[in-house]
């Protein structure tokens, strides 16, 4: 919707609060749906020599069940909050890094059982995955652009707080959300590009180990940072909005997760 001629504010915003609500209970739903699968490879007899793959598959379902189930209490805290404070753009780009790992842990996992029982299409499962990450570095970024809204609600206070934050108004931030977006998606194309031109490991049970104990650090670590960045300021100290080492590091870990992740795909 167009802005109107005499408008103060400028029309047409993104509450994240409503909007984090909205997706915890979606995310949640990903834990929900792996849980049979990890049962159905548990009981069902498996091809000989795919031990590892097998294992592979189930130890990043599993990590999948972790990661949306810490994730989606994260986007619930945020959803629970009463005022749009600066800190929540933050708080969700922390938030987003489980929810991520999760979804590309879901489609690792279907590679990695592609490899098993259809190892001719093991390149386009690999290539969904990629891509999988490329949308999941975009959601990442995504809070950046509506992020300037976020802040000290009285107009004094907030004239002052505002040249002192990364992100400076509308403009600033939907341009500093297509950079982050763009930086980020860069290891993630790569990677992709690198398994098309069949670049990539083998890794075996030591391998398969390390892969799914780092996604876990990850997911867990995006959780509790995403809740601690809803920590409100003292009534002494100035809110902080996001800051540019958060977004790029946020949105970046998860297009170099996407990268690790296809070079260890078989």
């Amino acid at each position: 919707m167009p802005n109107s001629g005499n408008a103060q504010d400028a029309e047409g915003r993104y509450d994240l609060r409503r909007g984090a609500a909205s997706y915890a209970p979606i995310v949640g739903a990903f834990g929900a749906l792996s849980l049979p699968t990890v049962t159905v490879l548990f009981t069902a007899e498996r091809p000989p020599g795919q031990d590892t793959l097998i294992a592979m598959a189930c130890g990043l379902l599993v990590v999948a069940m972790i990661a949306s189930l810490t994730g989606s209490i994260a986007l619930a805290a945020i959803g629970a909050e009463r005022d749009h404070t600066a800190n929540l753009p933050a708080a969700v780009m922390y938030a987003a890094v489980p929810v991520v790992i999760s979804l590309l842990s879901i489609l690792a996992s279907f590679q990695a059982l592609a490899a098993v029982y259809l190892p001719h299409e093991k390149t386009l499962f690999a290539v969904t995955t990629g891509v999988g990450g490329l949308a999941g570095t975009y959601f990442t970024s995504f809070a950046i652009g509506d992020s300037w809204q976020a802040g000290p609600r009285d107009p004094a206070v907030r004239q002052g707080w505002r040249p002192s934050q990364w992100i400076k108004g509308k403009d600033d931030a939907y341009r500093k959300a297509n950079r982050v977006a763009i930086t980020s998606a860069l290891p993630a194309a790569a990677g992709i590009v690198l398994y098309a031109l069949g670049l990539h490991f083998r890794i075996g049970s030591t391998g398969v180990n390390w892969l799914v104990a780092c996604s876990l650090v990850l997911a867990v670590a995006g959780t509790f940072l995403g809740v601690q960045r809803t920590t409100h300021a003292m009534e002494d100290s100035a809110q902080r909005g996001v800051r540019s080492w958060e977004a790029y590091l946020t949105s970046a870990t998860m297009g170099v997760y996407t990268l690790a992740v296809l070079v260890c795909l078989p």
